[in-house]
């Protein structure tokens, strides 16, 4: 699954909305994008999966109260982690760490019954570094999520629904935007509020 893809195809759309006609899918794709786009702003973050690994940067705070520790955007799986340690705003010249210098936390996410992505970077007391100082770090991995939780992929066809007016929780009203009609709607706003309660990223700052 892309970044930029839509967290509920519109076979499973029809199949939460009752709907067997098919003749609307590209349609209804179209605004299953824009409802899980909307969802990413909402919450904070994506749940789909960079299909290959991406270099982000990131600096621990100044006066972090755990040094040890470095808090990243959702991921899967890191390819390399470079430090700036000569502050000369290139990595080019830094070698990647060992795997031994860090720990993914929190520990076991991908495990249970639904994985969920690494959201810390961690030098645990047997690394050969030190602290993350005010140094820029270069992280390269695989951002996102394992998979689409299955509550979200529902909650999109069912906003999905409000949008298009296919299901007993839709108002009946004109369609004016997307975003206007699935924030009048009270149905669609205490369905983004469950959301964000569970889902909601803070800041990493």
């Amino acid at each position: 699954m892309a970044v930029s893809d839509a967290y509920a195809s519109a076979a499973t759309y029809r199949s939460v909305i009752d709907k067997s006609d098919t003749g609307e899918d590209a349609e209804i794709l179209t605004d299953l994008t824009a409802i899980s786009r909307y969802i990413d702003r909402k919450v904070g973050r994506f749940f789909t999966t960079d299909a290959s690994a991406v270099a982000r940067v990131y600096q621990a705070t100044e006066y972090s109260n755990q040094p040890t520790t470095l808090f990243i955007d959702d991921l899967v799986a890191v390819t390399s982690i470079k430090v700036d340690t000569d502050d000369d705003g290139s990595f080019s010249d830094e070698s990647a760490w060992a795997t031994t210098d860090y720990e993914l936390l929190p520990r076991n996410a991908a495990d249970g019954p639904e994985a969920r992505p690494y959201t810390e970077i961690h030098i645990p007391s047997w690394s050969s570094k030190n602290l993350w100082g005010r140094h820029r770090v270069e992280v390269t991995a695989t951002f996102g999520w394992p998979a689409v939780p299955s509550s979200i992929e529902r909650a999109t066809c069912h906003l999905a629904g409000i949008l298009r007016l296919e299901t007993p929780r839709a108002t009946r009203q004109v369609n004016i935007g997307m975003e206007t009609v699935v924030e009048t709607s009270r149905q669609a706003q205490d369905i983004i509020a469950e959301l964000v309660q569970a889902y909601g990223k803070r800041s990493l700052f």
